[in-house]
């Protein structure tokens, strides 16, 4: 019997397209990385596909150089990442009885087809006929309206009872998604919400236990994910990343995107007092209009970055207040990679604040695990599931916004 299984994952984002291709050794519980393909991304705005044909091409690079990596000739599925402004959370609370026909002993002990049935039963409530239910976070379970766990599998009880964080997406935004890579003839096993992902890879379970916040800073977006006793309470979508920041220099500096994405790596700082305090470097930049280069400065560079980093953490804020995260705050994603940022994010949110590192994985050691290799890897174990079969499988007929009106209709007739 073979002990190890084949893993995929995809890394769709607005800036970058991340494929992994890794193995699970069932004997040794370990992970291991075949094979790494990062491209350029096009074709996505905040999160949302604008040019399906144009992503597809950029999926089926990323795919290949992964596959090539990995010295495999081709892969069958993958797990997918999602993320994006029109991911909703919201907490609901749902109960069913637990009756059992042929029960002689008044007793009824919880199983796994309760646990089942529950969840079964969230997934049906209305949450509108243009979104689709990505999760079902189960947060605590109630037994008889008394008891409180975190298993109840083996308890006895008359009524069991879930609270749960429900976490949807547009339907059209899915699909597109969805789409994207099975142009490429690929199917799809699961879509995984991508700060969900990204926690799986840069946070301990003592952090999600005391109190922590990943914020989640891709090119499109910035995901704020909150953990508190182990399991997660919220999770917010900010439409502004990276990809902003660097719109911002290439259009006050007149300058390409990918100039402005160079020096912004090379030469900014978080803040301007940090550009300061390490010395100011001077530079030029390349113009769009090619004429002769500007000059330009690390402190007046970092002026622009501190100004939209500012705005994205004030409207991260909003979401932060009130929350005891005793663990402080870890950030991640390729914003994360930015010279003092959590240094101003420390100063900001008056808490400790670290970057977070994905967990080093065996194989490929030369490989420099950024924080923007997160959501990744954080996909490679969440496609560790025993029996995973394709959940839309490519070539299909696939679900649309007319089959998902039919089907919410069939319960009312």
């Amino acid at each position: 019997m073979n002990e190890k299984t084949l893993l995929s994952a995809l890394d769709i984002g607005t800036t970058k397209i991340c494929a992994v291709i890794g193995e699970y050794d069932r004997s040794t519980s370990e992970y291991h990385i075949r094979g790494i393909g990062k491209v350029p991304s096009a074709g996505m705005k905040g999160g949302v596909v604008i040019d399906i044909d144009q992503m597809s091409r950029c999926i089926e690079n990323a795919v290949k150089e992964a596959l090539k990596q990995a010295g495999l000739d081709k892969i069958n599925g993958v797990i997918i990442g999602i993320a994006g402004d029109h991911i909703r959370s919201h907490d609901t609370e749902h109960a069913i009885p637990i009756n059992r026909p042929d029960n002689s002993k008044k007793i009824n002990v919880i199983d796994e087809r309760d646990i089942v049935r529950l969840e079964e039963s969230v997934k049906n409530i209305n949450i509108g006929i243009d979104r689709e239910i990505i999760h079902v976070i189960a947060q605590e379970y109630i037994i008889n309206d008394q008891m409180i766990v975190k298993n109840p599998i083996g308890m006895s009880g008359n009524k069991l009872t879930l609270k749960a964080n429900i976490i949807t997406a547009a339907i059209n935004n899915a699909r597109d998604l969805v789409n994207c890579v099975q142009k490429t003839g690929l199917n799809v096993y699961d879509i995984v919400l991508e700060p969900i992902a990204s926690a799986e890879s840069v946070l301990t379970y003592d952090q999600k236990d005391l109190g922590v916040c990943l914020i989640d800073i891709g090119g499109g977006t910035t995901d704020i994910t909150i953990f508190r006793d182990g399991h997660l309470v919220s999770t917010n979508i900010v439409g502004l990343g990276g990809e902003i920041i660097t719109r911002d220099i290439a259009s006050l500096v007149q300058t390409s995107f990918m100039e402005a994405e160079r020096i912004k790596k090379q030469y900014g700082w978080a803040t301007a007092k940090q550009a300061k305090a390490e010395g100011i470097r001077e530079f030029y930049v390349k113009p769009v209009n090619g004429r002769t280069d500007i000059a330009l400065n690390s402190l007046i560079l970092s002026e622009f970055i501190e100004a939209r980093l500012r705005e994205i953490f004030l409207m991260a804020q909003k979401h932060i207040r009130s929350q005891r995260l005793n663990a402080g705050i870890v950030l991640a994603g390729g914003g994360a990679l930015l010279n003092g940022i959590d240094h101003l994010a420390e100063e900001m949110f008056s808490m400790n604040c670290l970057i977070g590192y994905p967990r080093h994985l065996n194989g490929l050691e030369k490989e420099n695990y950024t924080p923007d290799y997160a959501t990744a890897i954080g996909l490679l174990y969440s496609a560790n599931k025993p029996h995973l079969k394709p959940r839309f499988p490519s070539g299909q007929s696939k679900m649309t916004l007319w089959n998902k009106i039919k089907e919410r209709l069939s319960e009312f007739f």
